[in-house]
């Protein structure tokens, strides 16, 4: 579905309102052609409780590189038997996960290593589902290049990107997810602050323990911006 929105009325709306009412709000815009993207990453039981509250069902889409840690493959799981919601998985084909784990491609070519195993199974997922919009749990605090992002951006293949949590701090995000009694990816107590594939990611404050900064699983005009979704 092509559309074409005004990005600086609608960012400037997102602004005054709460998580919740953006992602309702981009609902209404994008309808059946909206999806999340979940990594199943150490605060992604946050989006997840907010889909659940949602005023329309969210699918969500799991991009597993064939390389995440099993602490990941088990929490996605306790999502979707938690929240009653089966996550739609793309994944390179075994061929290729065996190409890629026989190279040890992500040691010498990470750029072509992220594109066969997360921006080629979204690429998929996106022409496959006829997917207009992506909803994220990125925040601005995360890194430098996502300080730069709005609530709202357009992607240069024309999807767009929604970030219902952007202005949200790691500080607040730790204080819903103790609130509410929210499940955290197990990693976390093994001293995991952000986690990825299990060759690149160690235990580590914040995203001190990532050997590269950003996994590339979402791109905006070139720049990937999201990890933990």
């Amino acid at each position: 579905m092509k559309m074409k929105i005004d990005l600086n009325a609608i960012n400037e709306k997102m602004s005054s309102i709460n998580s919740l009412q953006r992602i309702n709000e981009a609902c209404k815009l994008f309808g059946n052609n909206i999806y999340a993207l979940s990594s199943a990453g150490i605060d992604s039981a946050l989006m997840i409780d907010y889909l659940s509250k949602s005023d329309k069902k969210v699918a969500v889409i799991h991009i597993n590189s064939g390389f995440l840690p099993e602490e990941t493959i088990q929490f996605k799981k306790q999502l979707e038997k938690l929240y009653k919601s089966k996550f739609i998985e793309y994944s390179p084909s075994k061929e290729t996960i065996k190409d890629i784990n026989a190279m040890r491609l992500w040691e010498g070519d990470y750029s072509h290593y992220s594109k066969l195993t997360k921006l080629d199974p979204l690429e998929n997922a996106i022409k496959e589902k006829g997917i207009s919009a992506l909803l994220s749990g990125v925040r601005s605090d995360q890194t430098k290049n996502r300080s730069t992002l709005n609530f709202i951006d357009r992607d240069s293949d024309g999807v767009y990107r929604v970030n219902p949590f952007l202005d949200w701090t790691s500080d607040k995000v730790n204080q819903y997810i103790e609130k509410n009694n929210l499940p955290r990816n197990p990693l976390y107590f093994k001293g995991f602050e952000s986690v990825g594939d299990v060759h690149l990611t160690e235990p580590g404050a914040n995203r001190s323990g990532r050997k590269i900064m950003e996994c590339g699983i979402n791109v905006l005009n070139g720049n990937p911006i999201v990890v933990d979704l």
